[in-house]
C-alpha cells in the first residue's frame, strides 16, 4: 500500500493555526504573569489587538494550506514571517510581565520600552499580519486564476 498524507482542508489549518497562536499567547501570559486566570483578564482588555492577531494567523495558515494543495508548495515563507512577526509581538507585549526574569537576561530596560510602546507594538504586528493576507490571498487567487486556464493533460 501506498503511504498516504491526509489532506486537511485550509479550515481546518486555518482553526489549528488560530488556536495554537492562542494557547502560545495564554502560556506566555500565563508564565509571565504566574497565574493561569491573568491571561484571560488581559485578553478581556486588550481583545481588540489580540483577536486581530489570532485570526489573521489563522487565515494566514488556512491560506498557506489553500496554496499547497493547489501547488504542493509555495507560500511558507510569507506564512513563517508574518506568523513571526505575530509571535514577536505577542511575545514582545508579554515582556512587560516577564519581570522577574528580566534583570537576570540583562533587559531591564525592555520592561520600560514595551510596557511603554505596548499599543504601537501590537498596532505595527496587525499592519504586518493584514499584509501577509492580503498577499497570501493575492497569490492564492492568482494561483487559482492559472489553475484554470492550464491545458488539459499539462502539470
Amino acid at each position: 500500500m501506498e503511504n498516504e498524507t491526509k489532506n486537511y482542508s485550509p479550515i481546518v489549518w486555518g482553526v489549528a493555526g488560530g488556536l495554537l497562536i492562542g494557547l502560545l499567547f495564554y502560556l506566555l501570559q500565563a508564565l509571565g504573569m504566574q497565574s493561569w486566570q491573568g491571561p484571560l483578564y488581559q485578553f478581556r482588555y486588550r481583545w481588540y489587538f489580540i483577536l486581530p492577531l489570532i485570526l489573521g494567523f489563522a487565515v494566514q495558515a488556512g491560506l498557506f494550506r489553500a496554496i499547497h494543495l493547489k501547488t504542493r508548495h509555495g507560500g511558507g515563507g510569507v506564512l513563517t514571517a508574518s506568523g513571526g512577526v505575530s509571535t514577536t509581538a505577542m511575545i514582545g507585549c508579554c515582556l512587560h510581565n516577564l519581570v522577574f526574569l528580566l534583570p537576570i537576561l540583562g533587559l531591564s530596560g525592555a520592561v520600560v520600552f514595551f510596557g511603554a510602546y505596548q499599543s504601537y507594538i501590537f498596532l505595527t504586528s496587525i499592519a504586518f499580519v493584514l499584509g501577509g493576507v492580503i498577499y497570501m490571498g493575492w497569490k492564492y487567487q492568482k494561483i487559482k486564476r492559472l489553475s484554470c486556464h492550464r491545458p488539459t493533460g499539462v502539470k
